[in-house]
C-alpha cells in the first residue's frame, strides 16, 4: 500500500511541476515509466489489468484534449502520467519470460529431454563451462511441445566440449533445477541477478547428460561479433602486446575481460579506475571525439552534415559490434546517435537531460530490468553529474595556460563524475578511492593515446610491416597506464574500505549533495539550514549503526561448498576461522562473506587457521584450546581425534574430515547442538541426522543456508 502511494505521489509531483520540467519531456515521460517498472518488477504482477488501465487513462486522455485542449493542463498531465505508468506496468510483465504459457518450467515436471540452443559463448570456470541455454523445446509423452526461456549451464570440462559453439542445437537430459538463494548472510544475491536477466534455473552436464546435433542457429551478427573480436585480440597478441599489458589492452579496447585476474581488478578498482577496463560510455565518448575530429572536413561538404553524421553513428555500431554488444556500449551509442541526429540532421541542439532520457527510454522498452543493472544506474547519473557540474567546476579556476587548462578540465571529469556515484558506490561497494582524481589525470589521456593507436592497429594489420611498431606502442603506454595504477595503489590510505550505507541512507546523501549545490548556487539561507538538517539526520542514522554494532555479540558459520568456515563477532571485532588459502581468496571473500562484514561495521578481522586449533590461543573475547572455543560463555567444539570427552558444549561442528569420531564422541557426550557443516556430502548428511536426532540432540545443517546466533 505504501509503495502504490509512493507511485502516486511521484506521479503528481511530475504532474503538478510542469513549468520545471515543460524544457524537459524525455523525463516527463521516464519518471512514470520509471516507476511503473519498478512496481511491477517488486511485486511480480502477472496480469493484464495495467494494460487494460492504460487504455483507460488513454481514452480519457483522449476526450480531455478532444473537448478541453490545453484549457486543463494539469488534468492532461495527471493522465499522460497514468497512462505511461500502466504502460511501464505491462511492458515489465511481458518481458518477464517466467511469465509465459510456453515458459518451459511449465512442462519440465514430466520432461525427460530437452531441445536447447547453446545461447551465449562458453566461459571457462575452474573445473567448467559456463553458458546460457536457450530451451527451444520438451518431449512429453513422445511429443514435442515448443518452448521458451533461458537457463543456465556448466559443463563439466572434456574433451565433447571442444567442438561446442555458440548457436549449436543440443539434446539434454533434464537436470533442470531453481537457482538457490543466497546461502549466507548479505551474501551477493546471484538468484536475484540471474532473475534481472530472465533466468531462473540452472542445470550441470556431464558428457553422457548432453548430445550435440548438426543444426547450428547462430545469430550471424553475433557470431560476426565474437569473431571479430577474437580476431582483433589475436592482432594485440601477435604485434607485441603481451602480459599485464596484453589483459588490460585488451578489456579496454574490445572489451575483452576474460583475461582479467583478480589482482588486476582489484588494483584497478583501488585506483578508482574500473571505468577503463568496463568498456563504456568512456570508451564510446573517446571514439566519438575521433571521429569527430577526424571527420570534421566532411562539414564544408554538400550534404556533409548528413555523411557525417552517417558514418560516425555507423563506426558508433559497429564498435559496439566489435565489443559484443555489451549493455554499457549500446546505451553510450544509443545516446551519442540521438546527439547527432538532433544537431547535423535537425539542426538543433537538444537539451542533453532531453537525449539521455530518451536514449533511457529506448533502451527500457527493448529491456525493462536494465533498470536494476548497477552499470546502467551508474552510467547515467555519471553522465548527469558531468554534463551539469563539470562546466560550472572549470569556471572556478581561471587557468590560462592552455596544457594546464586541459589537466584541470579532466580532473573537474572526474571531480564531477564523482561526485554523482559516489553515494550509490559506497551502497553497492563498500568503499572509496581517495586518489581517483591522481588516477584519472592519467588514465584518460593514455586512454585516449591507446584509442588512436589501436584503431590503427587494427587496420594497419591488414597490410603488415608498421603493425609490429604501434603494438610495441600500445604495450608500452599499457606498461604506463598499469604502472600508475599500481603507484596510485600503493600511496597511503588510497582507498577506504568497509563502508556501510543503507538504501535510506543513500537517498540522504543524494539528497545532500542537490541540496549543497543548490546552496552554493542560489545562496539561500533557508536551503542551508534544510541541507544541514539532513545532514544531521544522516548523522543519527551512523550513530545508531555504530552503537548497535558496538554492542553487538554473534557466532555464525557459513554455508560454503567443501569449506570450514566461521566465525565469532564481539562489537566490531571478528575472530574468523578459516583454512589460511581461504581467507587470502579475495573473490570468494567479496562474495560469501565481506558483505555481512559491511553490515556489521567491522573494523577488526583476526585470523585463525583450522589448521591451528590445536593450539592454545586467548584473544581478548575468545579462547581457543584444544578445538574448543569459549565465546562470551559459549563454547563451541571442532570436533577431531584429539577432541576432549568431558567438555560439554552447546554447538559441535562437524566436517567431512572429522565426521568419523562422531559416534565414539556421542557415547559419552550429549552437546545441545550439532552443527555438520557444507564439506559433508547431502547423502552422508541425511545418514547422520537420523543418528544425531535419535540421541535428542538439535541437528542443524549447512549444506542449504548459515546458521547465526546471537548472544
Amino acid at each position: 500500500m505504501f509503495f502504490i502511494l509512493f507511485c502516486i505521489i511521484n506521479l503528481l509531483l511530475v504532474t503538478y511541476t510542469m513549468n520545471i520540467w515543460r524544457q524537459y519531456p524525455s523525463l516527463r515521460i521516464l519518471i512514470p515509466f520509471l516507476l511503473g517498472i519498478i512496481f511491477s518488477a517488486q511485486l511480480e504482477i502477472n496480469s493484464k489489468i495495467p494494460f487494460y488501465s492504460s487504455l483507460f487513462f488513454l481514452s480519457l486522455f483522449g476526450i480531455s484534449f478532444f473537448f478541453f485542449k490545453f484549457k486543463y493542463r494539469y488534468l492532461i498531465g495527471i493522465l499522460i502520467s497514468f497512462t505511461v505508468f500502466f504502460l511501464g506496468v505491462q511492458l515489465t510483465t511481458f518481458k518477464t519470460e517466467k511469465f509465459r504459457n510456453n515458459h518451459f518450467s511449465k512442462f519440465i515436471q514430466n520432461t525427460q529431454y530437452l531441445q536447447v540452443r547453446v545461447n551465449e559463448r562458453l566461459v571457462e570456470k575452474e573445473n567448467s563451462f559456463k553458458t546460457v541455454l536457450e530451451v527451444e523445446s520438451v518431449f512429453q509423452k513422445g511429443n514435442k511441445v515448443k518452448t521458451s526461456g533461458k537457463l543456465l549451464a556448466y559443463f563439466r570440462k572434456g574433451e565433447k566440449l571442444d567442438n561446442l559453439k555458440y548457436g549449436d542445437i543440443l539434446w539434454i537430459k533434464n537436470k533442470i533445477q531453481e537457482v538457490s538463494e543466497a546461502k549466507n548472510p548479505y551474501q551477493f544475491n546471484y538468484k536475484m541477478y540471474l532473475e534481472l536477466h530472465n533466468i531462473n534455473h540452472q542445470l550441470f552436464l556431464d558428457s553422457n547428460s548432453w548430445q550435440k546435433t548438426s543444426k547450428n542457429t547462430a545469430n550471424p551478427l553475433l557470431v560476426f561479433s565474437q569473431n571479430m573480436r577474437d580476431k582483433l585480440f589475436q592482432i594485440l597478441k601477435e604485434n607485441g602486446v603481451v602480459g599485464n599489458q596484453l589483459k588490460v589492452g585488451s578489456a579496454l579496447l574490445l572489451g575483452y575481460r576474460e583475461q582479467l585476474d583478480k589482482d588486476l581488478i582489484r588494483s584497478y578498482s583501488s585506483a578508482g579506475a574500473m571505468h577503463v577496463l568496463a568498456v563504456s560510455g568512456l570508451h564510446v565518448g573517446i571514439l566519438f571525439l575521433i571521429l569527430q575530429h577526424l571527420l570534421q572536413f566532411l562539414n564544408r561538404l554538400k550534404f556533409g552534415n548528413y555523411y557525417f553524421t552517417i558514418i560516425i553513428i555507423l563506426a558508433l555500431w559497429f564498435y559496439a559490434l566489435m565489443t559484443g554488444l555489451s549493455a554499457s556500449v549500446m546505451r553510450a551509442s544509443t545516446m551519442f546517435s540521438f546527439i547527432l541526429i538532433g544537431n547535423k540532421i535537425m539542426k538543433q541542439k537538444p537539451s542533453i537531460y532531453n537525449t539521455l532520457g530518451v536514449s533511457a527510454i529506448v533502451l527500457l522498452v527493448f529491456n525493462p530490468y536494465l533498470i536494476y543493472q548497477v552499470g546502467f544506474q551508474l552510467s547515467y547519473l555519471a553522465v548527469v553529474g558531468i554534463v551539469y557540474l563539470q562546466p560550472k567546476f572549470v569556471k572556478m579556476i581561471y587557468v590560462p595556460n592552455k596544457f594546464l587548462h586541459k589537466i584541470w578540465s579532466i580532473t573537474c571529469v572526474s571531480f564531477a563524475a564523482q561526485i554523482a556515484t559516489f553515494p550509490l558506490g559506497l551502497y553497492y561497494f563498500h568503499q572509496f578511492p581517495v586518489y581517483f582524481f591522481i588516477s584519472n589525470l592519467i588514465v584518460i589521456p593514455v586512454a585516449v593515446i591507446i584509442f588512436y593507436l589501436g584503431i590503427t592497429l587494427f587496420v594497419s594489420s591488414i597490410f603488415g610491416g608498421i603493425s609490429i611498431v604501434i603494438g610495441t606502442l600500445i604495450n608500452w603506454f599499457l606498461w604506463i597506464l598499469n604502472q600508475s595504477i599500481y603507484f596510485t595503489e600503493s600511496i597511503w590510505y588510497s582507498l577506504i574500505e568497509e563502508i556501510s550505507i543503507s538504501v535510506t541512507e543513500t537517498y540522504l546523501l543524494y539528497a545532500i549533495i542537490i541540496g549543497a549545490i543548490f546552496v552554493f548556487y542560489s545562496r539561500k539561507l533557508k536551503m542551508l539550514y534544510a541541507v544541514m538538517f539532513l545532514f544531521a539526520v544522516f548523522l543519527s542514522f551512523q550513530l545508531v549503526d555504530n552503537y548497535k554494532s558496538i554492542a553487538q555479540k554473534r557466532i555464525t558459520f557459513y554455508s560454503i561448498n567443501k569449506e570450514t568456515v566461521f566465525e565469532f563477532v564481539a562489537g566490531k571485532t571478528v575472530y574468523f576461522v578459516s583454512k589460511t588459502d581461504y581467507k587470502n581468496d579475495w573473490s570468494k571473500m567479496l562474495f560469501n562473506v565481506n558483505h555481512n562484514w559491511h553490515e556489521q561495521n567491522i573494523t577488526e578481522k583476526i585470523y585463525i587457521s583450522t589448521d591451528s586449533l590445536n593450539k592454545k590461543r586467548v584473544e581478548d573475547k575468545l579462547f581457543l584450546n584444544n578445538g574448543l572455543f569459549r565465546f562470551y560463555g559459549i563454547n563451541v567444539l571442532v570436533l577431531s581425534n584429539l577432541s576432549g570427552n568431558d567438555y560439554k558444549v552447546d554447538y559441535l561442528l562437524v566436517s567431512k574430515n572429522n565426521v568419523k569420531y562422531l559416534k565414539k564422541y556421542l557415547k559419552k557426550n550429549k552437546p545441545k547442538r550439532i552443527i555438520l557443516d557444507s564439506t559433508i556430502p547431502f547423502h552422508k548428511t541425511k545418514y547422520w541426522k537420523k543418528i544425531i536426532e535419535s540421541n535428542e540432540i538439535e541437528f542443524i545443517s549447512l549444506a542449504e543456508k548459515y546458521y547465526s546466533v546471537e548472544l
